[in-house]
């Protein structure tokens, strides 16, 4: 039978002197990333697993009786039970995708021209970023107010270019609610993928751009051969954090038309909401919770698979 091998004193000694040293070295940077660690902690991972846990009970303040464990009987309920969850799911893809093409179909010229020679070109960067900066909930009154039926200023005008005869309740009707929502929501948005854009347009060679101008290549061959290609990277990244900024964009869609009329325009988000702030069904919005985050997981592994292989 072996005997283990003692290892002398000087070496352990040794060692030991070398793992106080490495602590001596880096306790002052764990010291500063302690309170973003205790935050994350307590604000992000902390309320996350607590919905997980509370997504099992039936717990609501409306009823009392305190909270009572159902197992998965929230889902079920959601799932196979309500006659809205799949129509709400099926408004929430239609809001992200929607929103995140309609940004990109608006950035890419934009970046594309702020990226050009102009006259006052600082100015017209700084402006473009004011949707952006802007608080969702105020561009929500505002775009409201252009919205109104009655004193709107999109009536207004479209009545004045003989575009309209009668007055359209935008955020009241059905078939125009989700058109005026996208465009609300365009408008705040493709300013930040507009930047992202912008800045990967510096990034390029000035050196490709004048090789393919010598070889002959027209304006939309450059743009397609040479352009595109370097903005794919930051378009890929770019696309992914807008799916998941507009998947969370509650406060837009409740400023307009608090999810009505009717459900026509809840999201997922809304609908959270609805039943945990309104209705004080703090089981049931928790599942809902829980569900979204779980969707939203789905789409970020769908889309990286999608577009993330050429980008990585």
């Amino acid at each position: 039978m072996d005997t283990p091998i003692k290892q002398p004193a000087s070496s352990i000694a040794l060692r030991n002197k070398h793992n106080r040293s490495l602590i001596k070295r880096y306790a002052f940077g764990y010291l500063l990333l302690a309170p973003v660690v205790l935050y994350v902690a307590l604000f992000q991972f902390y309320p996350l697993f607590d919905t997980l846990r509370l997504s099992f009970f039936k717990y609501s303040l409306l009823h009392g009786g305190g909270t009572q464990f159902t197992g998965l009987n929230n889902y079920k309920e959601l799932i196979m039970d309500d006659d809205h969850f799949w129509f709400i799911l099926r408004n929430s893809l239609v809001w992200v995708i929607g929103s995140t093409l309609l940004q990109f179909l608006i950035a890419v010229p934009a970046a594309l021209i702020l990226n050009q020679k102009l006259r006052l070109r600082g100015l017209w960067r700084g402006l473009v970023m004011v949707p952006w900066v802007s608080p969702v909930v105020v561009i929500g009154i505002i775009w409201k107010w252009i919205y109104d039926g009655q004193y709107g200023l999109l009536n207004y005008y479209l009545k004045l270019l003989h575009l309209l005869q009668d007055n359209i309740v935008w955020l009241g009707n059905e078939f125009w609610v989700w058109p005026s929502l996208l465009l609300t929501s365009t408008w705040k948005g493709f300013p930040y993928v507009t930047l992202m854009l912008l800045s990967a347009l510096q990034g390029i060679s000035s050196e490709m751009k004048e090789a393919a101008e010598i070889d002959g290549a027209t304006n939309w061959q450059r743009f397609l051969y040479v352009t595109l290609p370097s903005l794919k990277p930051i378009m890929y990244v770019t696309g992914m954090v807008s799916l998941i900024a507009s998947w969370t964009k509650f406060e837009m869609i409740w400023a307009l038309t608090n999810g009505g009329p009717g459900y026509t325009t809840s999201i997922l988000p809304t609908y959270l909401y609805t039943h945990a702030f309104v209705y004080l069904d703090l089981g049931k919005g928790a599942a809902i919770g829980t569900l979204s985050m779980l969707i939203v997981l789905i789409m970020v592994f769908a889309y990286a698979r999608l577009f993330g292989k050429d980008n990585s």
